[in-house]
């Protein structure tokens, strides 16, 4: 059996922030790390949830939900292999409890690198922290994206979270239609019928958990609202 601990570090050292930190340091995070796997539907964490770890999503998917004061769940984003979790949100706050709920959106593994470790690493080493820096401005970036689309049509919402999913994702995106619904807001009749106009007119296929997107470049226009569909 091999070393979980060698392929946890061998992983990490590919993934930013960690490559900015020196070898022994990645050792010692992949060292007391743990790798925990779920199926689709399990909860990682909740939200209110003490903190006591960061976690790196290995494989599989997560989406990220918040719940409003009815108990409806609002779907913040969507994250791949290799992005960082539970934590960018909580950088420099003091808050030790899990602001939003994980859940896993397909089978998934995913690294749980203990706070007090990761935390030592962001003290010191100025790299490491202005990796952390960056990815926390992506990640608000494109929530603000998604947030000002609140007021779009839903064709243009739809296809601008597309848009955001190809990048993360490639051409073959693992949604199903009702994913795609929560992300976009929007009722999964409606998401359904903008699906089926975009197939008429070439962005893209659809089949069982999966969109796939044909041309992209029209897919962009139609989150620009230049062109009609």
């Amino acid at each position: 059996m091999p070393d979980p601990a060698i392929d946890v570090k061998a992983f990490l050292s590919k993934l930013k922030p960690f490559t900015a930190l020196p070898d022994d340091d990645v050792a010692r995070l992949a060292s007391s790390a743990r790798v925990k796997s779920y199926r689709k539907g399990d909860t990682i964490y909740s939200e209110s949830e003490r903190a006591d770890g960061v976690w790196v999503l290995r494989s599989g998917r997560i989406q990220i939900f918040k719940f409003t004061s009815q108990g409806e769940s609002l779907a913040l984003e969507s994250l791949a292999t290799g992005e960082l979790f539970g934590t960018l949100c909580r950088l420099g706050s003091g808050d030790r409890s899990y602001p939003c709920t994980a859940v896993a959106a397909a089978p998934t593994t995913a690294i749980w690198l203990p706070e007090r470790l990761f935390l030592d690493c962001y003290a010191k080493h100025p790299g490491f922290l202005s990796g952390l820096c960056s990815l926390c401005s992506e990640r608000l970036r494109d929530m603000q994206g998604l947030r000002c689309l609140g007021q779009e049509a839903v064709p243009v919402r739809l296809a601008a979270i597309l848009c955001r999913l190809h990048q993360v994702h490639g051409t073959v995106v693992p949604f199903t239609k009702k994913e795609l619904a929560e992300l976009v807001g929007a009722a999964v009749e409606t998401v359904f019928r903008v699906i089926s106009k975009f197939e008429k007119n070439g962005l893209l296929e659809s089949s069982h958990g999966k969109i796939h997107i044909k041309n992209f470049k029209k897919l962009q226009e139609a989150a620009e609202s230049s062109v009609r569909l």
